[in-house]
């Protein structure tokens, strides 16, 4: 007899059917690597003058956030040594 057989539901499954599912995976995840290269050729990339600008901008802000967060810590500290 040709084709797999289920044993526990008696079901007969022909031995094409399992190779089309394993080649339509493999176009599946070849079609969705080309969309991805589509779409990154549509991305426009920053310059590296503004890469720059935006790194500088970046890391100034969290130099503020910390030093805030550190302050802020010294704070609730000195509030908590004078309460307990």
């Amino acid at each position: 007899s040709s084709g797999l057989q289920n044993r526990r539901l008696g079901v007969r499954v022909p031995p094409d059917v399992l190779g089309k599912k394993e080649f339509y995976m493999k176009e599946k995840i070849i079609a969705f690597f080309d969309d991805v290269v589509k779409e990154m050729k549509k991305v426009t990339w920053p310059t590296k003058d503004e890469l720059k600008e935006s790194t500088q901008i970046v890391i100034v802000s969290c130099l503020i956030l910390a030093a805030f967060t550190y302050v802020i810590d010294l704070l609730i500290t000195q509030i908590f040594k004078g309460i307990f």
